[in-house]
């Protein structure tokens, strides 16, 4: 009797001690859902679906992709911290995500309250014009908002988002003084661009790229230091006329915080050898979005933490508050 108690007990005690193998074991078993904090049919959403569609293959689970747009993407995250831990809830953030601490005076979670998961990619984005507007360089374009003070107006995809920050700073720099047009979500952005409703963004590069070439938009540079391959005939923002000037978004994905390390690592492996797959690295290259290194965990938050310190004081010096 006494052998068998020891037998049982040690059964016990192993059960207890393995909680993340056995999770790790049985995940995942039933569909995934990944939160996009933004409107369907932006840059962000469609590098989320390709992410998510990777992501279903190789996890053998669909990967639903959920968009929650909203006060700069904060609705949707919210919804990811108030979830449970358990990685079936997924966050795919934006820059916005880094901005957002700094933004609003109140955020309804914290930062804390994620995990991060793994870094997606970077995006260069662009400043593009309806070709209404009389200027074809940067240099013109630039003189033309000087010499017209509050006449144009820039459209992006909310308050506090990272097209958001990102005409900010290129307005900054500029000296330009410019109306704020802000929409829930960067493709009823794109369609008031597309129509002249708006005169100008500081957009995805993957969302831009479709109408360059179909002549619907201009394009008069892109933010990165350097040109993106895709479409090597843009030249940076620096090149074209403001020397110095480079800022970029990116993508990761994150999980609420209490989520199982086993869980998380077998979702960080996944979501690097998605990246990494040749059919990924040919639709980043087809959207001309910057590619990353696999990333750790621990990495993934490193960075992020880093771009919320980077960006904080640019957000304040433009004054830019969440409602």
């Amino acid at each position: 009797m006494r052998r068998l108690m020891h037998v049982l007990c040690s059964a016990v005690l192993c059960t207890i001690a393995t909680p993340s193998a056995l999770a790790q074991g049985a995940y995942p078993d039933h569909p995934i859902k990944m939160i996009l904090p933004f409107s369907a049919g932006g840059g962000t959403d469609v590098v989320g679906r390709i992410i998510a569609k990777g992501m279903s293959e190789r996890l053998g689970q669909q990967v639903v992709v959920e968009n929650r747009a909203g006060a700069g993407s904060t609705i949707g995250t919210d919804a990811v911290a108030k979830s449970p831990p358990d990685g079936y809830t997924l966050l795919f953030a934006s820059a916005a995500h880094s901005y957002s601490p700094t933004v609003y005076k109140q955020l309804p979670y914290a930062p804390g309250d994620f995990i991060a998961v793994a870094i997606v990619n970077t995006t260069p984005l662009m400043v593009t014009i309806n070709p209404k507007v009389p200027a074809r360089d940067l240099k013109t374009f630039i003189a033309l908002l000087k010499a017209n003070p509050g006449k144009y107006n820039y459209g992006s995809s909310g308050k506090g988002t990272t097209l958001h920050i990102g005409a900010e700073y290129f307005n900054a720099t500029a000296g330009v003084d410019v109306v704020h047009v802000p929409y829930k979500g960067e493709a009823p952005a794109m369609k008031d661009l597309l129509s002249g409703e708006i005169s100008y963004m500081v957009n995805q590069a993957s969302s831009s790229v479709p109408y360059l070439k179909s002549g619907q938009l201009v394009a008069l540079g892109v933010t990165t230091p350097k040109r993106v391959p895709s479409i090597p005939d843009v030249p940076t923002v620096a090149e074209a006329g403001l020397p110095g000037f480079a800022g970029y978004g990116w993508n990761a994905i994150l999980v609420p915080k209490g989520t199982p390390r086993a869980i998380v690592d077998r979702l960080n492996r996944d979501i690097n050898a998605v990246i990494a797959s040749p059919e990924t690295q040919a639709r980043f290259n087809e959207l001309g979005l910057g590619f990353v290194d696999p990333t750790t965990p621990e990495a993934a938050a490193a960075f992020i933490a880093a771009e919320t310190v980077k960006w904080a004081p640019v957000i304040k010096a433009a004054g830019i508050q969440g409602e």
